[in-house]
């Protein structure tokens, strides 16, 4: 793994981990593995990967262990979103979190294959987290639930994790990077530049035994531009820009975009929704909100004056055009 070093070395490094991507990549194409790189793969076809809706619109897993209340909440969320909504045990008093995009009632769609949810979050309930976290970088856990459901959409409804490049901004401890390389990515590079987030990341993926992780020390902002469109599919958790860096959250989705070829995966607040749309168009992309969401967000900083606070995001899916 690459962590942060002289220029000379770094650059060293960095070209290291290229050579890595293009020999993963080629390796990829001689097994047969459909890269967006080249084409897109195709779903398994199969009675486990196909979920049935009720007349409500509600997965039948879904409708089948919920209380009245629940349900009239979620038959409340699903007539006036975009995706459809599961339970969900929180602290902060949240019922019900976006999981997969909306589908018409009663119809089958094929899901790719992909571990269960439930395994999936159990690993990322492991993963170690911030110590300090530092307010300059805006640094907050994303919740074990949240990035569970976030790449598990990403892997059972596009297949845009399995025997992909990833590449995860702004990586922190890895929670995503985990995710990722779990659900069968090819090979994840993290790009980070707070050294304290290496160390844990560093940790996080030798306790999971994960391999085919790389990460480097680096602001997003100056990437190299021989790593843009090296990757099939970016992953990113970006800073809001709420308190000090205004317009950041802009400027990872613009590097993003750079980077990948095929799907970017992010979270942005809601109430920017018409103007991170606006961007992505700006850059060639087709942004798609797949899931309107509350952020758990507890208190982290002293300046913090409540135990928590619930902010509107989107889950979005940016396609390259």
């Amino acid at each position: 793994m690459a962590f942060s070093q002289p220029n000379a070395q770094r650059e060293l490094t960095n070209r290291k981990i290229l050579e890595e991507l293009q020999l993963k990549k080629q390796l990829l194409l001689k097994q047969g593995v459909a890269s967006t790189l080249n084409s897109s793969a195709l779903p398994v076809l199969g009675s486990s990967n196909i979920v049935t809706t009720n007349s409500d619109g509600l997965p039948n897993s879904v409708a089948a262990n919920i209380s009245s209340t629940q349900r009239a909440a979620l038959q409340q969320a699903n007539s006036q979103s975009m995706g459809f909504f599961i339970t969900q045990d929180s602290s902060f008093g949240n019922l019900i979190l976006p999981v997969i995009p909306r589908f018409e009632p009663n119809k089958l769609f094929i899901m790719f294959p992909c571990m269960k949810l439930k395994h999936l979050q159990e690993l990322l309930e492991d993963v170690e987290v911030f110590e300090k976290p530092k307010i300059h970088l805006e640094q907050y856990v994303t919740p074990s639930h949240l990035s569970s459901h976030m790449m598990y959409t990403i892997q059972s409804q596009y297949g845009d994790l399995k025997d992909k490049l990833v590449a995860d901004l702004g990586s922190g401890c890895g929670s995503l990077s985990v995710g990722a390389s779990v659900l069968g990515a090819g090979m994840v590079v993290g790009f980070e530049i707070d050294q304290d987030a290496l160390e844990i990341f560093r940790r996080n993926m030798e306790d999971q035994e994960l391999f085919n992780v790389d990460v480097i020390n680096m602001d997003v902002f100056h990437i190299p531009s021989n790593f843009y469109k090296q990757f099939d599919t970016v992953v990113m958790n970006p800073p809001f820009g709420t308190k000090y860096n205004s317009g950041i959250d802009m400027q990872f989705l613009k590097t993003a975009l750079q980077l990948s070829t095929h799907a970017v995966y992010s979270l942005h607040k809601t109430s920017t929704r018409k103007h991170v749309i606006k961007i992505a168009e700006q850059c060639g992309a087709n942004a798609e909100v797949l899931a309107e969401l509350r952020y758990d967000l507890p208190s982290t900083y002293k300046f913090h004056k409540r135990k928590s606070v619930d902010i509107e995001v989107d889950f979005y899916r940016f396609l390259i055009s």
